[in-house]
């Protein structure tokens, strides 16, 4: 065999060696099954820390922050607005709202939330439909570690966030 026919092959020989992809600085945050169904909560407010997407609708601005729910903000007087309340919603990521409901992501979660009873004793989730968004993947976009597969965590757990 001649040798500059080998050096041809070896780039054509390391491209087919199989790479292993990196993996993430991230681990799973998880919550039972039975937990995520009873997880929607109005609280007190809360001090808003990783703000994602924002809403404007009569006078409210609603702040989504990543992984852990919704803000109530009361803008009537925009020089003074009031942090009204906090929706926990456990992995969520992204919310809309049509009309008095709002939707937003419960990890694999979609619920539906009637906007006219926040704040009151009558607060309401709609509906649930289960299962309807994929896991969230890792924040940096890297691979899971093998123990963190669905296979390999507990049974009727959900994974609600990452943590560094």
């Amino acid at each position: 065999m001649k040798p500059y026919l080998l050096l041809f092959l070896m780039p054509l020989l390391a491209g087919c060696l199989k790479k292993t992809p990196p993996v993430t600085d991230y681990y799973p945050v998880l919550m039972s099954r039975e937990s995520l169904d009873k997880s929607i909560v109005f609280h007190t407010p809360e001090t808003i820390s990783d703000p994602a997407k924002i809403y404007y609708k009569d006078n409210f601005i609603f702040v989504s922050e990543r992984f852990k729910g919704v803000h109530l903000i009361d803008n009537t007087d925009p020089k003074n607005p009031v942090n009204r309340g906090y929706i926990s919603i456990p992995g969520c990521l992204d919310m809309a709202i049509k009309g008095n409901v709002l939707y937003a992501d419960n990890a694999v979660d979609m619920v539906v939330l009637d906007l006219s009873t926040i704040g009151t004793a009558n607060f309401k989730v709609l509906k649930r439909v289960r299962n309807i968004f994929p896991e969230l993947a890792p924040p940096d976009g890297k691979a899971l570690p093998t123990k963190y597969l669905a296979a390999n965590r507990p049974a009727n757990t959900i994974l609600v966030a990452w943590q560094k």
